[in-house]
């Protein structure tokens, strides 16, 4: 019944502002106490029970019953985050990483395993588990591999019940045999149904092995029995997205109907629950948004997973799915490519659609947390002195969340190791091995300036609030700080001290060592398949000449190695992540630039027709949005005068902090880092998010609605208003740049305006999309009269439900292809298959396309198209191997 789902907490719609810093690690041997007994909840239970029916068979009762529920923690680490790279020197494992070493993984006091950890490495970075064994741009932009990475986590809680049942550790090859079967493969229209049937058809042999297994154990009474399964998942950026969905896949699997109607969650017919759910930053946003930076979507396994899962609150909150979840979220990110997936929701009505009557609130136990500083300052992974700020570890504003989130999970009874002296002779009877190891002990420091610095920002944070306004307000505030040390110039700064002292990497350098970050994963790859061959590093340390090597064709490799600094320096290059060479000093100028041109209103007038950008769409999967620009443009403004306000409040004059802010602005000065600024150049010379700047608020999702007024692009590999159904798709968006728009509304930046050529702020206007086939440059047909689709809307899920219910397009085929353009568009597609089947050794394909094309006379008019799509169309071609 939908009064029986979990509504929001109370009603509760205002996210917190985060707390004063509180030591996360417990101060007392009590606290670990209570932590024990929450985490034996289960086993008592069952023993007051046995009790209980010994008596009344009027038996003495049994001083002990052997039984122990199995407690499985989950790790998805952040994009680009890596533990394996990352625990190298120096040091910057992030979040997920730290609460992974500070978990307990043994067999229990009677030998038999009943903790475990798992550990996944971010999107982009290598994971050999799932095939993954070079780092991944695309892994980087789209979240590539994160499918494979959720259901990963899944199947570690079949490991970990074998384990449990006396079985051994799941090999690899299993394991990325499962992956493989529950894989969607390709981005395809039917991700979300074919990966829930992969899923259950992949996992539920292995269930029910599990299952028979148990109720074997159980008839012949061996011990220990094993009561229940209980999880604690974690997750920063799209690690939080798969963490998120993780939990929606698994519910998918485990939910059934009970005995009095009532739903049980249930794996190999054990009660399961996820205890836990500590999320840092969801970035949930796959797919273009490095093509399209003025778009932003949930792209294949993120699209509808996001939401946490829905409860009926007749169970009691011992028999809860989800019990538990704490979001903690940056105040200060800003790059388009990471919106950020709020927990906040709509509670569902009768039609299981969100409720419009009702206010979006928290789910029952959920709460979100906002934190000062950027992405990775909430979830960690920026390592000592990057861009100058935090000279040493303790300093690092992550260490911040790092104790807020071991304090959450603990109190809900997470197995955490503890501080040594805090380990009581009754808790290590009951636990062994609970003591924290020494890495955890140092990723755990933080310093007392620190905390005072935070405490200042926290006592100046202002009340609770909707997320999206305290995004807004601490936007500004930022804003302000940035005007004085970007627009009035960095020199003088502590942290551009701090990084002139460290000079960037020169291009030689830079050239030098992404040579050499290549020879090492091809050298790697041979190892994998088994050749035999004398490595470059080998036949230097040996002092033999390039000549007598297998690295021959590398002919720079010893020079490169002198540039770099000596083999020592290549050995220590990590082949987990893409290499990014140290630009602190270009990163941070060009971020004061940029900004204080915007600033400024410096800008250059553009003529109408600049504002194009393309890409091309291979069978894509969930939903991308564009992102209305006249919006963006009444958010600059706020931004550029709510900022200056904040400037005045936090200095007196250039460079000259006002009395009482000293420690606020210290906290921006030595310890919030500059993502922006990183980011424009973590891939080459060019800036990425060229159509953004820092006078953009966030975007944030609430499942269905948003923050910014959006109009769906795309949804299941369909593109809104396409008239009909292909495989590849060119897309040219017409983008205008939102501070052009300015000058109607703060004319005394003195903006160019092309007068008469945009509409008004607020007017009714439409996105100019047009579609085209990227092989021949040839545009697609498009349907008329649905203009109310391609509206700017807030609550975009109702526009995508009307989009769902339309029938769908027809595919092109050869009787479809009904006019010149088409046929054309058709012999294409009909080419380039032919080439990919004979590269793939069917040359026959090829030779009857060909053959047919030339007995067909008919042929369009005209064919040729704009230079850019030209480009679309070579990139393309170069894809497929026929440009």
């Amino acid at each position: 019944m939908p009064n029986a789902m979990t509504q929001g907490s109370a009603g509760k719609v205002n996210a917190l502002i985060a707390p004063s810093f509180k030591n996360g690690l417990p101060e007392s041997p009590q606290a670990v106490m209570t932590n024990l007994g929450k985490r034996e909840k289960d086993q008592n239970q069952a023993i007051s029970h046995a009790r209980h029916q010994t008596l009344q068979n009027g038996h003495a009762t049994s001083s002990q019953t052997c039984c122990q529920s199995l407690h499985l923690s989950l790790f998805f680490d952040g994009t680009n985050n890596n533990m394996h790279a990352d625990e190298r020197e120096p040091l910057s494992t992030s979040n997920i990483a730290r609460l992974y070493h500070a978990t307990l993984d043994h067999s229990g006091s009677n030998g038999t395993k009943k903790y475990f950890s798992y550990y996944c490495p971010g999107v982009g970075t290598v994971f050999p588990d799932i095939e993954e064994h070079e780092p991944s741009q695309f892994g980087l932009i789209g979240a590539a591999g994160g499918e494979s990475r959720i259901n990963w986590g899944l199947i570690q809680i079949i490991d970990a019940l074998r384990q449990a049942l006396g079985g051994s550790k799941m090999g690899v090859s299993e394991v990325r045999r499962l992956v493989s079967e529950m894989s969607t493969a390709l981005l395809t229209p039917e991700l979300i149904s074919n990966g829930k049937r992969n899923r259950e058809q992949a996992l539920r042999p292995k269930i029910d092995q599990l299952e028979a297994a148990l109720l074997a154990r159980k008839e012949q009474q061996t011990k220990p029995e094993i009561l229940s399964l209980r999880l604690y998942v974690y997750g920063f950026s799209r690690g939080a997205a798969e963490a998120r969905t993780f939990c929606n896949w698994l519910l998918e699997l485990v939910r059934k109907p009970g005995a009095n109607g009532e739903p049980e969650y249930r794996f190999a017919d054990l009660p399961i629950s996820i205890e836990f759910l500590g999320i840092f930053d969801t970035v949930a946003a796959v797919g273009l948004a490095d093509s399209f930076p003025f778009a932003a979507g949930h792209m294949s396994w993120a699209d509808g997973t996001m939401r946490l899962p829905d409860e009926d609150t007749r169970l009691p909150e011992d028999q809860r799915f989800l019990n538990r979840c704490v979001h903690l979220v940056s105040a200060h990110e800003q790059r388009a490519s990471f919106p950020l997936d709020s927990i906040r929701r709509r509670p569902r009505g009768e039609d299981g659609e969100p409720d419009k009557s009702q206010s979006s609130s928290y789910r029952a136990n959920s709460v979100e947390y906002v934190y000062p500083g950027m992405h990775s300052d909430v979830g960690g992974g920026y390592p000592a002195k990057d861009q100058g700020k935090a000279m040493q570890e303790e300093l690092l504003l992550s260490q911040i969340t790092l104790h807020h989130m071991y304090r959450e999970a603990f109190a809900s009874g997470a197995p955490l190791l503890v501080p040594k002296e805090m380990i009581s002779k009754d808790a290590s009877d009951r636990e062994p091995n609970l003591a924290m190891l020494d890495i955890s002990k140092r990723e755990f420091s933080i310093s007392p300036m620190l905390i005072e610095r935070f405490n200042a920002w926290q006592a100046k944070a202002g009340k609770e609030a909707p997320l999206e306004e305290i995004v807004e307000r601490e936007t500004e505030l930022i804003t302000g700080w940035r005007i004085d040390r970007y627009h009035n110039g960095l020199n003088g700064s502590s942290f551009y001290e701090n990084v002139k002292r460290q000079p960037d990497e020169s291009e030689a350098v830079w050239d030098a060592r992404t040579r050499l970050h290549a020879h090492k994963l091809d050298e790697k790859k041979r190892e994998r398949n088994g050749e035999k061959f004398v490595s470059c590093a080998e036949r230097l340390q040996a002092n033999r000449a390039l000549a007598e090597g297998d690295c021959s064709s590398y002919s720079k490799f010893d020079e490169d190695i002198r540039t770099v600094g000596g083999l020592g320096e290549y050995q220590k290059l990590e082949i987990e992540k893409a290499y990014e060479p140290t630009l602190d000093n270009r990163q941070l100028q060009g971020a004061a630039a940029e900004f204080s041109r915007d600033y400024r209103g410096d800008w250059k007038p553009v003529e109408d027709d600049r504002g194009f950008l393309s890409g091309v769409i291979d069978s894509l999967s969930g939903v991308i949005y564009l992102i209305n620009e006249e919006d963006e443009a009444t958010q600059f403004k706020s931004i550029h005068t709510d900022g200056t306000a904040w400037y005045h409040k936090l200095f007196v004059d250039k460079g000259k902090v006002a009395p009482g802010y000293e420690s606020l602005v210290a906290l921006f000065d030595d310890h919030v880092h500059d993502s922006r600024a990183w980011f424009m150049n973590s891939s080459g010379f060019a800036p990425r998010e060229v159509w953004t700047d820092y006078f953009r608020y966030r975007l944030v999702h609430f499942d269905q609605e948003s923050n910014k007024s959006l109009t769906p692009l795309l949804t299941a590999g369909r593109v809104i208003g396409l008239a009909i159904a292909v495989g590849s798709i060119g897309l040219a968006v017409k983008r205008r740049d939102p501070r052009y728009l300015l000058g109607l509304m703060l004319p005394t930046l003195g903006v160019p305006v092309i007068r008469g050529k945009l509409p008004m702020p607020n007017s009714q206007s439409l996105p100019q999309v047009s579609a085209f086939d990227p092989l021949t440059g040839i545009a697609y047909p498009m349907m008329e009269g649905i203009d109310h689709l391609r509206a700017y809307t807030r609550e975009p899920g109702t526009v995508l439900r009307q989009v769902q219910a339309m029938p769908l397009p027809q595919p092109l085929t050869e009787q479809t292809a009904t006019s010149p353009e088409l046929k054309k568009i058709f012999q294409a597609a009909q080419a380039a298959k032919a080439v990919a089947d004979a590269k793939e050794g069917n040359p026959m394909g090829l030779i009857d396309v060909v053959a047919g094309q030339l007995s067909d006379a008919e042929q369009p008019d005209k064919t040729k198209s704009p230079g850019w799509l030209d480009m679309a169309g070579d990139m393309v071609g170069n894809k497929l191997g026929i440009g």
